[in-house]
């Protein structure tokens, strides 16, 4: 084959790549636009009707995830020290009530200082938080591993027994204060961890916000979206004695 017909080969070959190339970034652009337009002509027809707020920009409520972050997580590395991350920005915020109880969903721009778990860095941080009637001491309950919950009880790190031995064997409870704790989780709170079908691995109860571990929500501005998700945290909610909160 002569180098002319090599030469033509190749670069008939670029100009195919390069049009399926560029006819990708088009359809992939387009399908973007299109995803974009839909969530937000949900979310417009749906804020109004429910008494929500949607800001794209408001770092006000950074404040509100600079204040949780004052709180212990208690779901620290058994070894070494986890740093606490800090709100810069806020954006795609999304505010209001559902069921009665009000809630923030947000995307937070965060910084968070080197410490013994990774290099630290800036990175995203999506919430979905419910606010609490009040205040309390934190608590975390997530489904993990026996072992690990077995080296964490050998270590005397959390992993607070209930006395539910299938919840106690799937779910390890850590907590500032153990009564309150006990509290919290009723029997008809542990039944909802131990049988619902729901994608998740538990909550955390932060100063005055209440949210759901490994609840992954794909866009929380899209109404079809967060409405379940608010459905979940309320759900948890609804379970917890009220009585604790007074």
């Amino acid at each position: 084959m002569s180098p002319i017909a090599i030469i033509a080969i190749v670069v008939g070959g670029l100009i195919v790549v390069g049009g399926l190339l560029t006819w990708m970034i088009i359809w992939l652009r387009k399908d973007y636009q299109q995803h974009e337009a839909g969530v937000l002509d949900r979310l417009t027809e749906e804020a109004p009707r429910r008494g929500w707020r949607f800001e794209e920009r408001a770092d006000n409520y950074t404040d509100v995830f600079n204040d949780v972050e004052r709180y212990p997580k208690l779901s620290e590395p058994i070894v070494g020290h986890a740093a606490s991350p800090k709100a810069l920005r806020a954006h795609d915020v999304v505010t209001g009530e559902h069921r009665g109880r009000p809630f923030m969903a947000a995307k937070f721009w965060t910084s968070k200082p080197m410490d013994t778990r990774d290099g630290g860095g800036w990175e995203w941080f999506h919430a979905i938080w419910v606010n609490t009637p009040a205040p309390r001491p934190t608590l975390d309950v997530r489904s993990v591993p026996r072992m690990q919950s077995a080296v964490g009880s050998a270590l005397g790190v959390g992993d607070l027994k209930i006395g539910h031995p299938e919840f106690d064997a799937r779910y390890q409870v850590t907590a500032q204060n153990e009564q309150f704790a006990r509290d919290v989780l009723s029997p008809q709170l542990i039944d909802l961890l131990l049988t619902d079908q729901r994608t998740f691995q538990g909550f955390w109860i932060r100063g005055q916000q209440l949210e759901v571990i490994g609840d992954i929500v794909e866009d929380h501005r899209d109404p079809e979206n967060l409405v379940p998700a608010l459905d979940l945290r309320n759900d948890i909610m609804d379970r917890i004695p009220h009585q604790v909160w007074g």
